[in-house]
């Protein structure tokens, strides 16, 4: 082989190997919130029993966790827990009484990457 075909040869390994490297790859995605229920920002008549998130990838029974405030700080929600599918992590609530509240959620996904958040919905 010439030099020139060497390095054409080297050159093309080298953007291949580049390639696999920096594509993300969907087997090590994080769980981020699908939807939820209620809806991110939304305003309810009527307060809700449950507070329930979807996520796009599967999470972690042990360390995934969902807490529920009132706008004082306090604790509304009672234990959280992940479904069978995995997908699903909800907290059953105290009653509510009208107000502004915040869902703060934490998630270790199946693949160990971590993420968390928060929204808030109100009840009339």
């Amino acid at each position: 082989m010439t030099k020139k075909a060497i390095l054409k040869n080297m050159l093309s390994r080298l953007t291949i190997l580049a390639a696999f490297t920096l594509v993300p790859n969907a087997a090590y995605a994080h769980a981020f919130p699908d939807k939820s229920s209620p809806t991110v920002g939304s305003t309810l008549a009527t307060a809700p029993k449950k507070v329930t998130i979807w996520y796009d990838a599967s999470i972690d029974r042990l360390f995934s966790k969902l807490t529920v405030k009132n706008a004082q700080g306090a604790v509304v929600s009672l234990t959280s827990h992940v479904s069978r599918n995995r997908i699903e992590l909800s907290a059953p609530l105290k009653p509510l009484v009208a107000g502004k509240y915040f869902v703060y959620w934490s998630v270790v996904a199946s693949d160990g990457h971590h993420t968390h958040g928060h929204w808030s919905f109100a009840v009339k």
